[in-house]
């Protein structure tokens, strides 16, 4: 159990009722035409009982391929494609048994209202049945001016999808606020540990003293001993000072912590002893600070550093970006010693001999061991400091040959004092160098990276040194491309599944043309809530269009109830609207209202949800308004043509009967 799990459960509450709405609603229309509620509830859930398995054939079409997704994708969705599927497996099989028996046996007619009944309910009653007849009203009207229909919804979705999608940001993984920041300072290299400590005080104080919302600070400082693994996992020295900084709970703060960490790195800005600083914002990876990182590939240590040095002052001057960093840090200096073979060779030394007694003489090497209530201790032998840390010292070390004969380090080659970067890093075989852009608060990862691809092509860049965006937004790009793919397995899924409940290749094909209108509210709701559109979003896409096809189901299965019974077309159409109006309009607020805390919630953690609670809330209830006239109105063009052809071949037959008996 855990926040994708208990989320999903959320997600499911709005949906899991949509099948026993459809199914009670038609059994109490049943029962208050006069029918038995035994028979109503058997008749009733016959006649719906097709639209209640497609539909949840269809929302299966859509939660159990997102079990299939690879990657981060897929650890985080995993969870929640089960248990929506389980219980939308659950939801339909309660609707088809339970509802129907416990309807049976507790509604009945009730020809007298109590005077709380009619208090209360009349009004509601008026409101739906003025509803109903004003959707009526609509639908006939539309019916019968289909060109203006399709015309009006076309030039809408065309205006939203010209002037509004364009606007609409993107990002891979909202950022949440889980009261922590990280703070990485660096003094400049070969500062004293007593200089950086007092510093590191310093920073301590003004850190408590300015920002109320601190709960503790904890920081380290100086050179990680040689055993201490998870030290040396990161950069450390007597120069740089790590900080933890703990913050309060969100509702017990007025600013967040994004904003906190851009007052932090201007504090650190105004401190000339600090080289360079590092504020990040809740924690590494997923959840934190958008980031866009820029690869330089080359193998010139100078050209690359001249590029990247580049890259970082574009990057600073951008308004959407707070923070730049430089994976290659500050040149360290490095005696180095290189031997002549030569002179080795004169002396009976080879180059593994030399480099063994000078290893041992500065590092030193275990000469034994001290044992203390049962802890064991290395006892090492090495130079004495003044004797190790200067190139003379270095040149005046012994080096013994295999008569015991003593040889100085600068009778056997030369020593030297070089500026060496402090890591090499290499991806795919190349080495590279990364700068990273931290995404400021105001600002969506699409905004940085569009910025990137302006100035990146105006540097000049030598024919052996390549760049790439990575970082957030490659991940974006490939989990993007990922759900792309997927939204098209489920609209093929669900035609499938459409396609073999109504033994028609028509009838789901009249529901697919609605679909693209549903983000017409997709684009509406990000644009006025300035929500970018992330990973959580195109989840809540995918959801959109599976209650979309469902609520379409529920009406294309009603239209063809009726044709069946002998109605026309537009009879047919018309009735079937005014009579399933309610549960659609059911389904979707309970969808919506589901969806309302994911949306509008503001605790930690929730900016998870949002983006996904505004898309499916603002998808459906536009969608199932444009599904409620546009699903009819394409239904009459296509059943009508389906009409003709059908009086035309008949007339063919019987003009070849003439013929025939003639």
């Amino acid at each position: 159990l855990n926040i994708i799990s208990l989320s999903a459960l959320s997600l499911a509450i709005g949906m899991v009722v949509d099948d026993s709405i459809v199914v009670l609603e038609n059994i109490s229309t049943h029962i208050e035409r006069g029918s038995n509620p035994r028979q109503s509830a058997i008749f009733a859930t016959k006649e719906v009982m097709t639209s209640v398995i497609a539909s949840c054939l269809t929302m299966l079409s859509v939660f159990i391929p997102l079990t299939m997704i690879s990657g981060l994708s897929g650890v985080l969705f995993k969870q929640l494609g089960w248990i929506v599927a389980i219980i939308m497996v659950m939801s339909a099989t309660a609707a088809l048994t339970l509802i129907p028996m416990m309807s049976s046996k507790l509604l009945k007619l009730d020809q007298k209202k109590g005077k709380l009944y009619t208090l209360f309910f009349t009004p509601v009653e008026k409101a739906l049945s003025a509803l109903n007849n004003g959707y009526a009203r609509l639908l006939s009207w539309a019916v019968h001016h289909r060109k203006s229909v399709i015309g009006i919804v076309v030039a809408l979705f065309a205006g939203v999808v010209i002037f509004l999608a364009p606007a609409i940001k993107s990002e891979f993984f909202p950022s949440m606020d889980n009261a922590r920041l990280s703070v990485t300072a660096e003094l400049p290299v070969g500062t004293r540990q007593g200089i950086t400590r007092e510093v590191a005080l310093r920073i301590n104080d003004e850190l408590y003293d300015k920002y109320p919302e601190i709960k503790y600070v904890t920081y380290t400082l100086g050179q990680a001993a040689d055993d201490n693994i998870i030290g040396n996992m990161s950069d450390n020295g007597a120069h740089i000072i790590s900080y933890t900084i703990s913050l309060v709970g969100k509702e017990e703060r007025d600013r967040g912590q994004t904003e906190i960490a851009e007052l932090v790195r201007q504090d650190l800005a105004t401190y000339a002893e600090l080289a360079d600083y590092e504020v990040s914002a809740g924690l590494m990876g997923v959840g934190g600070e958008a980031s866009v990182d820029i690869e330089i590939y080359g193998f010139d240590f100078n050209v690359t550093d001249r590029i990247a040095a580049d890259v970082a002052g574009h990057l600073q001057e951008s308004p959407y970006c707070s923070q730049v960093t430089v994976s290659r840090g500050d040149y360290i200096p490095e005696i180095q010693v290189d031997f002549d073979r030569e002179k080795l060779a004169l002396h009976g030394l080879n180059v593994t001999t030399a480099a063994g007694y000078l290893r041992n003489s500065v590092n030193g090497s275990v000469a034994s061991y001290y044992r203390e209530d049962g802890e064991e201790y290395d006892i090492r032998v090495r130079l004495a400091p003044e004797y190790r840390e200067t190139i003379e010292s270095i040149e005046n070390i012994t080096v013994y040959d295999a008569f015991g004969k003593g040889v100085r380090i600068r009778d056997l080659g030369t020593v030297v004092e070089e500026m060496t970067p402090p890591t090499i890093e290499r991806k795919n075989r190349e080495r590279v160098i990364t700068v990273t852009g931290i995404v400021s608060q105001d600002a969506a990862l699409s905004d940085l990276v569009g910025d990137v691809q302006q100035f990146m092509p105006q540097i000049e860049m030598p024919q052996n040194v390549t760049w790439q965006i990575a970082g957030s937004f490659e991940d974006q790009q490939d989990t993007f491309s990922d759900i792309a793919t997927l939204l098209v397995l489920i609209i093929i899924l669900i035609y499938i599944v459409m396609a073999s409940q109504f033994e028609s290749m028509v009838d789901p094909f009249v529901i697919m043309l609605a679909l693209p209108f549903a983000f017409i509210g997709v684009v509406l709701g990000l644009s006025i809530t300035g929500t970018p559109l992330g990973l959580m979003g195109m989840i809540g896409i995918l959801i959109i269009v599976g209650v979309v096809a469902k609520n379409g189901i529920v009406l294309i299965d009603y239209i063809r109830l009726c044709r069946e019974k002998g109605m026309g077309i537009i009879n047919a159409v018309v009735t079937a609207g005014k009579s399933r109006l309610r549960p659609v309009l059911m389904t979707t607020l309970t969808t919506v209202l589901g969806m309302l805390p994911m949306a509008l919630g503001n605790g930690e953690g929730a900016e998870m949800w949002n983006a996904m609670g505004i898309t499916v809330a603002w998808g459906v209830s536009i969608g199932t308004l444009v599904t409620l006239v546009l699903v009819p109105v394409i239904y009459c063009i296509f059943a009508g043509r389906g009409v003709k052809r059908q009086r035309r071949e008949n007339a063919k037959m019987e003009v070849l009967e003439i013929l025939a008996t003639d």
